[in-house]
């Protein structure tokens, strides 16, 4: 990252949690808090940081639970569970009214807590955010058979039978995060659309055209639900847009701080 960030680690509703932060000289300006996605940490946003007109925000990048070096200590967690904690973290460390911004899982997270907390943040930015879960007979169907033979697995023998049976039933995340199983079929269960329609925050959305994790109709799904929200597709972008497109997301985000919009 282009910016001198200090790491810390602090106890949070019982988790030890690790987050870097950076303070511009002047000890001022506007507070922007990070979320990364799932089977992420706070290392992903490192390209987009490398845009120098961050240097003027208190800046705070935070692993979630479960990720990078941040702990949770059962499986069973859901997005009120995280949200809950972002809010705990944000409270004890004193930051007042941040801006917060979240890519995929950490959009998710962010959605849900500014539903339940109005006033909690000034702003927010969800780029390529998941939260729109559409049922279908396919992915319920694939959901169960992915629980079911999860324990015929467990045998070291089994591991490349257990990769190429979830591969195939496009379980990818499941397969990377075995330790986070519980709670990531909670999370995947939950669908944000009303959740969507308490936000009163300004919000600014941001898309790959071509994302393939979740769609780009979901970005218009967003738009229309957020009554404060401006939607910004970046054309032919995929999901990770904060890696390949960092100078596009980064312009769009400082713009829209500085209400440039």
């Amino acid at each position: 990252m282009g910016l001198d960030f200090e790491q810390k680690q602090v106890v949070v509703d019982d988790l030890l949690l690790n987050y870097y932060f950076y303070i511009p000289e002047n000890k001022s300006g506007k507070s922007l808090i990070f979320l990364h996605g799932w089977r992420s940490d706070s290392s992903v946003w490192s390209k987009i940081l490398e845009n120098e007109k961050f240097a003027d925000f208190r800046i705070y990048l935070l692993d979630l639970p479960g990720f990078g070096k941040s702990q949770l200590k059962t499986s069973g967690f859901n997005l009120e569970k995280y949200a809950k904690t972002i809010k705990s973290f944000i409270d004890k460390l004193g930051i007042k009214k941040p801006i917060a911004i979240g890519h995929s899982f950490g959009g998710a997270v962010l959605i849900k807590l500014a539903s339940l907390n109005d006033k909690l943040f000034n702003s927010l930015v969800l780029v390529s955010s998941a939260g729109i879960r559409r049922k279908t007979a396919k992915k319920t169907l694939l959901k169960a058979i992915a629980k079911l033979i999860s324990p015929l697995f467990k045998p070291n023998f089994m591991q490349s039978f257990r990769l190429n049976i979830y591969r195939m039933i496009g379980s990818g995340d499941y397969v990377a995060t075995p330790q986070l199983t519980e709670t990531y079929l909670n999370i995947i269960k939950e669908d944000l659309s009303d959740e969507m329609k308490k936000i009163n925050n300004k919000t600014l959305i941001i898309w790959g055209d071509s994302d393939k994790d979740t769609p780009k109709e979901d970005a218009f799904v967003m738009n229309s639900k957020i009554k404060k929200s401006t939607l910004k597709i970046i054309r032919d972008a995929g999901h990770l847009i904060i890696i390949t497109d960092p100078e596009i997301v980064s312009k769009y985000i400082i713009n829209f701080i500085n209400d440039d919009f």
